[in-house]
Parts: C-alpha cells; sequence; structure tokens
C-alpha cells in the first residue's frame, strides 16, 4: 500500500482459504503435518504460541497477556500465583486459529508478577513474568521502531535484521516497545503474522509491545470499482483481533487508536490512515471521532499537573525528507495545530524507511531561541528504520531537519527523567544500529523545565489497597522454573502523608500472594 518495495504478493482471504484447505488436505493423508492447518478438537495438548503482554490505560494497574491457539481450547486463563482470569477468545474468518486475550486489573503499580498460560483447567506454558509501570514521577527507559517486518519476508533489509533489531531493543530493558505502524508487512498473507509474532514474542512475553496502525495493516485487495476481497471492511481484522488495547469509547474503532499512561507520561497512539493524503483506502473512516476523541486526551494530559510528557505514535510523517513519502500534507493539516495548542513534546512516526530527528518546531516552525526545549515546541523523530528494506532521502536536507541516517537498521531508545536533579524534566535519545549495536547518534538531550512543585511520590488513594500482608500490597512470585532473572519488586509504606513507592533491586523480593479481584 503506497510502497513501490518488492513485496509478496497480496494474499487474498480467499486464496488463503483454498491455499489451506489443500495443504489441510495433504496433511492429513500424511503422518506429522503441520498443526497451522489443523483444528484440533478441544484438548488440553491443543499448544500456546505467540504470547505477548500489552499495558492497559493504566501501565500501573492493569495488563493484558494475549496469545493464539491453532485450535479451540475450553476455559483459556491466566494464572497468577493462587488467581486465575479468563480470558476473551476471538477469531476473524478466513484464519484458522484462536486468539485469546486476559485482562489483568487492579494490579499493583511497581510490581513484578509471574503468569502461566492455561485451558482445560491446567498450565500449558512455563512462567514468564511483566512489571507493572510506576505510579508518580519515576525515570523509565522505552525503545521504539517502526517498519519492521520478519527475516522470512522479501521485505527484509539484507542482511536479514527484523530480529536482530528485536534482540537489540530487548537488550535495552526497556519498560516497553512502540512500534509505530507497518508491523508484520502480512499483506494479506497470515502466515507472515504468525512469523511476527513469533519473532517477537521472546521479548513480547515480559515487555509490553504497544502498536500503532500502519498503512500495511490495510489487507485488502479492491478492484477499480471499489469492491473485492479483503480482512474485513477496512483490511483491520488481523491486526484488531491479534491486539487487545486500551478502550477509546468506540466498539467499532476499538484497537484503533488508544492511550496509556506510564508514571507521569502519556502515550497517544494514533491511526493516520483516517487522515493522511496519501493512502487512499480508509481515509474518513472514523467520520472525525478519531480527531475528536485525540483533541480531548490531549486536553486531559495537558490540564493534567501530574503529566510531565506526552507522546504521539503515528505512521505516515508529519516531517520527513525521506525520497519515498516525505511529509504528508494530511498528517500535519490533522494535527500540528493540536500538537502545538496541547504541548506535545515527542511525535514518533515511520512510513518512510529511515531515522530523522527534527529540531524542535514550533507547528512547522524550528524553535530558535532555545534549541531542543520542549517547553517551546515538539520534536519529531522518524524511526522507520525497524528492519524493511530502507530508503534514500531528498538531496537537500530541510531546515527543520536537525540529523539523518539512511540505510541503517535500528532502534530508538528514549531516556525519561520526570525531575532531574537541577530541577528539568529531561528525555534522552539515541539511536542504535541493529548489526552491532553501535550508536548512530546518543546523547540527544530535549528538556523543559519540571512542574513546579514535582515530586517522586504517590498519593496514598493511588495505591493503598487491603491485602493479607497488613496493609502492604502483596507481590506475586514467580514460579521456581520462572525464567532467569525474574525477581519481584517489593513496595512499602513510608510517611503520614500517603505511600512512597520505593523500588527495590531486582535481587530482592517480598515473599507474599497475588491479590486480583
Amino acid at each position: 500500500m503506497g510502497h513501490s518495495h518488492a513485496h509478496r504478493p497480496y494474499v487474498s482471504r480467499r486464496d488463503f482459504l483454498r491455499r489451506s484447505a489443500v495443504v489441510g488436505a495433504v496433511g492429513a493423508a500424511a503422518a506429522g503435518g503441520a498443526w497451522f492447518w489443523r483444528q484440533p478438537a478441544y484438548g488440553a495438548e491443543t499448544p500456546v504460541s505467540q504470547v505477548h503482554v500489552s499495558f492497559g490505560a493504566d501501565a500501573a494497574r492493569e495488563m493484558t497477556v494475549s496469545w493464539m491457539t491453532p485450535g479451540p481450547v475450553r476455559n483459556p486463563f491466566v494464572q497468577l500465583a493462587d488467581d486465575r482470569v479468563t480470558a476473551r477468545t476471538v477469531q476473524y474468518p478466513g484464519y484458522p486459529g484462536y486468539f485469546h486475550h486476559a485482562r489483568l486489573t487492579r494490579l499493583f503499580p511497581g510490581t513484578s508478577y509471574g503468569y502461566r498460560i492455561g485451558h482445560d483447567d491446567k498450565t500449558v506454558t512455563p512462567a514468564n513474568g511483566f512489571t507493572t509501570g510506576p505510579r508518580g514521577r519515576e525515570p523509565f527507559t522505552f525503545t521504539a521502531f517502526g517498519d519492521q517486518g520478519t527475516d522470512l519476508a522479501t521485505t527484509a533489509q539484507q542482511p536479514i535484521q527484523p530480529s536482530l533489531n528485536t534482540k537489540l531493543a530487548q537488550s535495552f530493558n526497556p519498560a516497553f516497545h512502540a512500534i509505530v505502524g507497518d508491523l508484520a508487512y502480512a499483506n494479506g498473507d497470515q502466515k507472515l503474522w504468525d512469523e511476527w509474532f513469533d519473532m517477537i514474542s521472546p521479548m513480547a512475553t515480559s515487555t509490553p509491545w504497544m502498536p500503532c496502525i500502519g498503512n500495511h495493516e490495510i489487507e485488502s485487495q479492491l478492484d477499480v470499482l471499489g469492491t473485492g476481497d479483503s480482512w474485513g471492511e477496512l483490511g483491520y481484522d488481523p491486526y484488531l483481533t491479534r491486539f487487545s488495547l486500551p478502550g477509546n469509547g468506540y466498539d467499532d474503532l476499538q484497537n484503533c487508536f488508544y492511550s496509556f499512561r506510564y508514571g507521569s507520561a502519556v502515550f497517544i497512539s494514533v491511526d493516520n490512515n483516517d487522515v493522511n493524503s496519501e493512502i487512499k483506502h480508509n481515509i474518513g473512516y472514523t467520520g472525525g471521532r478519531q480527531r475528536q476523541w485525540v483533541e480531548k486526551a490531549l486536553a486531559a494530559a495537558h490540564a493534567d499537573k501530574g503529566v510531565d510528557f506526552i507522546v504521539v505514535l503515528m505512521h505516515q510523517a508529519a516531517f520527513s525528507s525521506s525520497s519515498r513519502h516525505g511529509s504528508d500534507e494530511g498528517v500535519r493539516e490533522a494535527w500540528l495545530e493540536l500538537f502545538a495548542r496541547y504541548s506535545v513534546d515527542l511525535v514518533l512516526q515511520g512510513h518512510d524507511h529511515n531515522y530523522e530527528r527534527s529540531h524542535v518546531l514550533r507547528g512547522d516552525q524550528v524553535v530558535a531561541d532555545i534549541p531542543n526545549r520542549l517547553d517551546l515546541g515538539t520534536a519529531y523523530i522518524l524511526c522507520g528504520n525497524g528492519g524493511a528494506v530502507q530508503d534514500s532521502f531528498d538531496p537537500v536536507q530541510p531546515a527543520w531537519s536537525a540529523y539523518r541516517q539512511a540505510f541503517k537498521i535500528g532502534t530508538l531508545k528514549v531516556e525519561v527523567d520526570p525531575l532531574t536533579a537541577d530541577g528539568m524534566s529531561r528525555l534522552t535519545l539515541g539511536e542504535y544500529w541493529a548489526l552491532d549495536g553501535s550508536p548512530i547518534e546518543e546523547g540527544i538531550v530535549l528538556e523543559k523545565p519540571a512542574k513546579t512543585a514535582a515530586k517522586r511520590t504517590v498519593a496514598a488513594d493511588d495505591a493503598t489497597q487491603s491485602s493479607s500482608t497488613g496493609g502492604r500490597p502483596a507481590v506475586t512470585l514467580p514460579a521456581a522454573d520462572a525464567p532467569a532473572g525474574t525477581t519481584m519488586i517489593g513496595v512499602e509504606a513510608a510517611g503520614t502523608a500517603g505511600l512512597a513507592m520505593r523500588i527495590r533491586s531486582r535481587e530482592e523480593a517480598f515473599d507474599g500472594r497475588a491479590s486480583l479481584t
């Protein structure tokens, strides 16, 4: 969609079903046929794959665990200590697998949990673990890129780098990873979605992956009359079914756009297929509801005295000097005025397969008074160098572009410090090459004065819950065979004004059991 790169041919739902029927017949005639094409009867032995976690709207209290089974299972669940949370099961037409999403709520902030996945009344996976976000102002690190694809796809940059980039992102031990569209480049071939989730799963079982929709999440094939085979009316069925993301208040637009809060930062994921000027298929499909929702989300974050940073995740770029697509006027028209009005700090973009960092901009103008001051404008990062074949740049670098690099797959690392010793709220950016981990650029500081009387504390009503541990939040310990390095984070009371979160070293852990209600 919109690229002239050599991609795998589009695979329609009709062709996929025809192929699966043929392969299924061959598998039935030969012992050991591929399980992907079979749907076993209900059974405890049905395998689990494509495990990944994602935050709810409040990263301190909510997490969703998602996975796929190739056939139906009874009573899918996630086990945390003595508690079981039942999963919701969904499918989309034309694909033989079943997707399960278990939403965990009322978790404790800054706490690590061990979990297992099960069905038919028994757990069937090894223990994994995740950590909830902090409550209040705490430093953290997240990573980002877009336009990744898989190692097996023709879209992959040679030598093969999509999986290397996942491993690089994981090496930074981020609190979460943001992927800004064009995830699997399935283009209708659902096996590429399976390959992509299998590729990221070693990281995504414990580190949330928070996506936004790109143009290659539109999986449809329309003729000149606008009719034809499609994976749903918008082409979004695979994406919308495989992920379970925070709600936006619209049942018919669930997973298309959303926001979540991590510590004192708010992240807003938007679908630029709705507003871009290039990819025509889904322009205007929300009927203006996305813009209304985004404005409300930005206004609420801007007015919240506990929010230090606002970060937007989107695919088609407002600012890009790539020779492939470049800056999108529809995206600019939709968002730039809102971003300036509500003081968005950072915008992460994809679509063009390059790395490019803007100066701090007010609207589309460079803020020259004090460079890199986020209280004066917004920084835009193009990080569409996640793994797909790379693009070149226009020969002349525009005035708004501070740095750009072509033909290197990489990961963006963002270190967030809401309250530095010198009274600033600071983002420190680095971009790193997937082949050897070396910096493409690093140590880029974007900052602004911290909000008046900012403190690294938590209000008592945010963290207090009764528990069997005498008022101290209980902590879930992983099973004995949990992955190496999975340890717990403790929380304890401090002072009379409320609860202060104290993050202990990862070698320490409290005894206790889960408290999920």
